[in-house]
């Protein structure tokens, strides 16, 4: 019986520390070894459009001030627990900055999906709407998904 109940006790304590780490799983941003070295870089797509990956707290302040952000599109999937952690992080420091911030969520496991292709959509009506103001759009690493939104804005 004691050991049925220390194998219960073991399983209940691995299972939260699981459940915790799945809420605060922001320790692994992409901007920190190992994931830096397939990081992509930020890139001027068009005048008002730049495109990279999710940006450091630096990489926001740079995006401001030497290039004159005003608004953020963030690709990032809040249905992801280590996506939604990072939005919850960055939309609060970009609310502090001043910075206007939409969360247009992409599945990265088929980008060629009906969502991804409603989504396409949203981010076009964003843009219109935000004419004239310098745009930075990311995603997790600044490859896949802002690629495929490139692709697909470049096209029309």
């Amino acid at each position: 019986m004691a050991r049925a109940l220390r194998i219960l006790f073991i399983t209940v304590f691995i299972g939260y520390v699981l459940s915790l780490a799945s809420v605060y799983f922001s320790y692994i941003e992409p901007y920190l070894f190992p994931l830096r070295l397939i990081q992509g870089s930020a890139r001027e797509i068009n005048e008002r459009i730049i495109i990279g990956p999710y940006p450091h707290l630096s990489d926001i302040e740079k995006l401001v001030k030497v290039n004159g952000v005003e608004v953020v599109i963030s690709l990032l999937n809040p249905s992801l627990p280590f996506e939604e952690s990072l939005l919850r992080k960055e939309k609060e420091i970009l609310s502090k900055m001043g910075i206007r911030f939409y969360n247009v969520p992409f599945s990265f496991i088929s980008l060629n999906s009906k969502e991804n292709e409603r989504a396409v959509e949203k981010v076009r009506r964003i843009l219109s709407r935000e004419r004239g103001k310098k745009v930075y759009i990311h995603c997790y690493l600044g490859r896949h998904r802002v690629g495929f939104l490139v692709e697909k804005l470049l096209r029309k």
